[in-house]
């Protein structure tokens, strides 16, 4: 079988990046009314999330020094729901990797499952986290921006940070039970049910663009977060990239991983969901998926790998199973777990997956190859594909046309 002819490409989208992140923190935590919420020796959760969020560690650093500087005691509560493998110590282990340590940021960083109920919602118990509960003020920190799984006034951001991830492993069994269509609803009613129990002083927002770039960062008073939050979840819709093509025979994802994507690939961009129940998104429509690699620094948690249709050997033998599968059977969508056909080399998994679209001319599939989900500027695209997009004022001609080069074994070499 002859491979396509591919093109090296680059997607311009409007950068929209902060300089100085630090300063911009600063600034709208001065704005803020923070300092009148915050007494004198008061200590002071601030949340710290799973997600790769561009220069969290230092977001987090400059709300510890902003806080110890209005009197507080600044402590960081690891809020990522069952992520971690539902252990503190897997939750420090992924803390620890974003750089989120009390050498970095300068404030302790609690990491526990010992969770409690505070009250109820249309799905079931709510939690919290205990040491949560014992702070006199908590500062939210999280990205606003689209859900992987769901969709609807409320996604990922600032309430399900409070409903799911200061909920720990049990808070987030419990509102995973809920069928997809009522997540939001769930995140919502959670949500504010906890801002009536937990001291919430102030809510920071983080919006990205599509280099995944910190876009903008918003200071929210408690009293106006969830309407604010459904704001700025619209502002974050316009930034998302994507791909350049709605139709494809073959995508190659050279890696997964919740460092990308808390599905391993964002789902938006390859129009997969993979839940039971739930209709699949009309575009783009993509024949065959390869995921070739898993990230470093998703330490084992593959959750997502069932979105694709072919994988490498090496990709499966780095999975964590009992941290995908804690994954998968809290959210409830085990396919997304589930692995697909394997092969030893990046080749014959490629190979496979052209071969599987039941095109005679495979030297003609429309395919692409990209880094991940979430980095979308740079791509490999082939003949067919490049000679739709090559006339559009946003898409550049890198270099090409050329091979996918492998190596001895079979692997691709990176682009």
């Amino acid at each position: 079988m002859n491979f396509p002819q591919m093109y090296k490409i680059r997607q311009e989208f409007p950068r929209l990046g902060i300089n100085d992140i630090k300063s911009a923190v600063r600034s709208v935590l001065s704005s803020s009314d923070l300092k009148n919420r915050i007494g004198s020796g008061a200590r002071v959760g601030i949340t710290a999330g799973s997600r790769g969020i561009n220069s969290i560690d230092l977001i987090l650093q400059e709300v510890v020094s902003y806080v110890k500087s209005c009197g507080g005691m600044p402590v960081l509560l690891a809020a990522m729901g069952s992520h971690g493998g539902g252990s503190p110590a897997g939750q420090r282990k992924i803390l620890n990797s974003l750089g989120i340590t009390e050498e970095k940021t300068g404030a302790p960083v609690i990491c526990s499952t010992d969770c409690i109920v505070i009250g109820q919602a249309f799905y079931g118990d709510i939690y919290l986290i205990r040491e949560a509960l014992e702070c006199d003020a908590v500062i939210a920190v999280n990205r606003i921006k689209p859900h992987t799984s769901f969709h609807g006034d409320f996604e990922s951001g600032l309430l399900k940070m409070l409903a799911v991830g200061l909920g720990g492993p049990p808070g987030a069994a419990s509102l995973h039970r809920c069928q997809p269509h009522l997540l939001s609803k769930a995140v919502e009613e959670a949500g504010k049910a906890v801002l009536n129990v937990l001291p919430v002083s102030l809510g920071l927002a983080i919006l990205e663009d599509a280099y995944d770039e910190v876009r903008k960062i918003v200071a929210i008073q408690p009293e106006v977060l969830s309407e604010t939050e459904k704001t700025l979840l619209n502002e974050a819709r316009s930034y998302l990239p994507g791909l350049p093509v709605s139709e494809l025979d073959v995508l190659i994802v050279d890696e997964i991983g919740k460092n990308f994507s808390g599905t391993g690939m964002d789902t938006n961009v390859i129009g997969r969901l993979r839940i039971e129940g739930s209709p699949e998104p009309a575009l783009p429509r993509i024949k065959r998926i390869v995921v070739l690699d898993l990230a470093r620094e998703a330490h084992g948690n593959a959750y997502g790998i069932g979105l694709a249709d072919f994988a490498t050997s090496r990709l499966v033998r780095k999975m964590d199973r009992k941290a995908v599968y804690l994954n998968a059977l809290t959210s409830t969508f085990v396919r997304r777990a589930m692995i697909p056909m394997t092969f030893p080399s990046d080749r014959e998994a490629i190979w496979a997956a052209l071969v599987s679209t039941g095109t005679p001319e495979p030297e003609k599939s429309r395919l692409i190859r990209i880094h991940n989900t979430l980095h979308l500027s740079e791509m490999l695209v082939s003949e067919s594909v490049f000679q739709e997009i090559s006339s559009l004022p946003h898409i550049h001609k890198i270099a090409g046309p050329g091979i996918l080069k492998f190596n001895s074994k079979g692997n691709l070499a990176p682009f």
